[in-house]
């Protein structure tokens, strides 16, 4: 679930396109265990026309040590952070996250709705949501609990790659764990405790599906064809609750579709900033031809 070793991350501005309107900055969350550097795709791609922020999230990378969020497990603490570091008050940006980033940036969202032109859910793990919907929900809310006590019971005992490799099979398929090779599997390891943190952070939250209702901006909400029933989930409670929403899918994708099958997610995260902005733009962007159905 990691990214390749890049990092850009500036203060946010917007950009201005002549006639066709501002093209605002986006600002770019990456899943845990992972790194802002799963974006440099969307990165080059975009490098000509705004600014892409992809800070590592607390816990990771450049991030590993923040003084101010070693000890922090919520989500509205990294939510502040971010608005913190990667912007000054007032300035709009267009959101993206993934995941871990996913709940981290509908938590911003919710935080400060005037700052946010469009948002982007990618599987979000808001694992909340699936107590507040009952049912089959709660089932899989104890089958994600589950793999939070694996890593857990893991990290407690001493054997933290253990963990890992439950949760990394559970998102990626059985044996993806063991495909990789040693030094990802040892870097995996180390994160165990900071993926520990995030489940904590997730499994805490208390807001209501009712609360996204207030929101104005375009969210499109993207999910994996072959995603676990989790995601799935989560991904359909969004779709229902919200009001100016887009539902993406991924044919023949899973949880980690941005790694998997970027061009895919990049056209569609760019396709949706495109409408928020109000440019001319096809119908269909032409990347997503065959892989993908909105």
């Amino acid at each position: 679930m990691t990214g390749a070793a890049y990092h850009h991350d500036t203060d946010l501005h917007p950009q201005i396109g002549g006639a066709a309107g501002p093209r605002w900055p986006l600002l770019a969350l990456h899943s845990s265990a992972s790194l802002g550097g799963q974006w440099k795709a969307l990165v080059q791609n975009l490098a000509w026309e705004r600014d892409v922020l992809t800070p590592d999230l607390p816990g990771y990378g450049t991030a590993a040590e923040s003084a101010t969020l070693m000890h922090a497990a919520d989500l509205e603490t990294e939510a502040r952070w971010l608005l913190t570091k990667t912007g000054v008050p007032g300035t709009a940006f267009h959101l993206v996250g993934h995941s871990y980033g996913g709940a981290v940036a509908l938590k911003l969202a919710l935080l400060a709705p005037q700052r946010v032109r469009s948002l982007t859910l990618i599987e979000p793990v808001l694992f909340h949501l699936l107590r507040q919907a009952g049912g089959p929900g709660a089932r899989l809310e104890r089958q994600i609990i589950g793999v939070r006590d694996r890593v857990r019971g893991a990290v407690a005992a001493g054997w933290p790659a253990h963990g890992m490799g439950a949760f990394i099979d559970f998102w990626s398929g059985e044996g993806a764990w063991h495909r990789m090779d040693l030094p990802r599997r040892q870097t995996m390891a180390r994160q165990a405790k900071a993926v520990l943190r995030n489940f904590e952070a997730v499994l805490s939250e208390t807001w209501l599906l009712e609360d996204l209702a207030g929101l104005t901006f375009p969210i499109q909400v993207i999910c994996g064809q072959r995603s676990p029933d989790v995601t799935r989930q989560i991904g359909d409670l969004l779709i229902e609750a919200a009001g100016n929403v887009r539902a993406t899918r991924i044919f023949g994708a899973g949880h980690m579709a941005p790694v998997t099958h970027t061009t895919a997610v990049n056209a569609a995260v760019i396709y949706h900033m495109e409408r928020a902005e109000k440019r001319r733009i096809p119908s269909v962007p032409s990347a997503l031809a065959g892989s993908l159905v909105a």
